[in-house]
């Protein structure tokens, strides 16, 4: 996702409420589905998660310093309000998850099995797990940017991504089985 100019950051950090509006635009569908994802499908809390991220984004968007992207400053925060829900609804770990949920501007995939493939993977991960490997796999996030949002070294995300995807796989290939 691309950041917004520095311009309207600085507008928006400064009290500007047009520009406010137009960050909040830009970022709420990315910030969303992170909330999505990490919750576990739960689209309403996943709606509380943006309100509560963004709350905090406009009392905290003067303290920004662009030591790193804004997207990876963000993430941070709607992964920190997410990990903040789950610990007060207890979210039932098993519920299904879709990818990309019916939201303007998400493409769905044609390929069904692959979708529900996908959604029963995600499923059966726990929310440190799910954020993990989507924030890597799907959001296209490096270890460095991860390492920032979660306070842990970029050598134990790779262990901990890499002993996940080794567990997903023989996890599946004895359910082919």
């Amino acid at each position: 996702m691309e950041d917004l100019d520095d311009i309207t950051i600085k507008k928006a950090a400064r009290g500007d409420s047009v520009a406010f509006r137009k960050y909040y635009d830009h970022y709420a569908p990315f910030v969303w589905r992170v909330a999505y994802r990490t919750v576990n499908g739960d689209a309403d809390a996943a709606a509380r998660i943006t309100q509560d991220t963004f709350i905090k984004v406009h009392g905290h968007l003067s303290g920004f310093r662009g030591d790193s992207k804004m997207t990876t400053w963000l993430y941070g925060i709607a992964w920190r309000a997410s990990i903040d829900e789950l610990r007060k609804l207890k979210v039932v770990k098993n519920r299904n998850v879709t990818l990309t949920p019916d939201i303007p501007g998400a493409h769905r995939s044609d390929n069904c099995l692959a979708e529900r493939a996908v959604e029963r993977i995600l499923s059966t991960l726990t929310p440190e797990e799910r954020f993990l490997l989507t924030a890597r796999e799907i959001d296209d996030l490096s270890f460095e940017e991860i390492s920032i949002m979660t306070g842990r070294t970029e050598g134990s995300l790779r262990t901990a991504l890499s002993r996940l995807k080794d567990r997903l796989r023989e996890e599946f290939r004895n359910e082919a089985a």
